[in-house]
Order: structure tokens, then sequence, then C-alpha cells
């Protein structure tokens, strides 16, 4: 099992963490995923969603779900247990899984 923290922002950031905790909890039903948190700033809202996970399945979800609503604003930024940081944004589908993949190794 793997342990990461997923940030979601955007101008529906509270909404879409919500959605998107759904989706993992409905998608993975291995995975244990937490209720959502709410970080508001002046300048930004940050939801976040603790999620222990099993296997690439969660990566996929997670990229289908961003690649879908990024049109819209939607960000999301992943803590993984090991200290690695990932902007969805910023890689492929097959990095995050294999982020995700490693994780996971390490944490057995």
């Amino acid at each position: 099992m793997g342990t990461a923290a997923l940030e979601v922002s955007g101008p529906d950031a509270e909404r879409w963490a919500a959605d998107l905790q759904a989706t993992l909890a409905n998608a993975q039903p291995g995975d244990s995923v937490s209720p959502v948190e709410v970080q508001r700033s002046a300048e930004m809202v940050i939801a976040v969603i603790g999620l222990v996970f099993a296997g690439v399945d969660s990566a996929k979800t997670i990229w289908d779900w961003w690649h879908s609503r990024r049109p819209d604003g939607a960000t999301v930024k992943i803590l993984l247990s090991d200290g690695t940081q990932l902007e969805v944004s910023n890689v492929s589908r097959g990095q995050l899984e294999i982020a995700f993949q490693q994780v996971e190794s390490k944490e057995r």
C-alpha cells in the first residue's frame, strides 16, 4: 500500500475535490480515501484528499479525472509519502503510474 495527499485547486476546488474523492472511492474499492479538507487563503482555495492506494489504478483514475477537467482550470498536485511532489499537468500518465508503483514498492 502507498499513501499520498492530493491537492486540488482552481476556481471550483472544493466541488472538484469532492468529485475526485467520490470517483476514487467508487473506482478503487480497495483504496482508502479520506474526506475532503479545505484550506482557504486570500488568494486560493486548496482542497486536500488523503489516499491510501494499492497498485497503479489510482494513478490512472486521477489522470483521467484531471484530464477531463483541465479545460476548466482544475489543477492537481500529488504529494507522495516518499517526498515526491507531482503536478499532474507536468507528467504523463505513464510517469504518474511509475511514481505510484515506486512508492507502493517502498512501503511494502
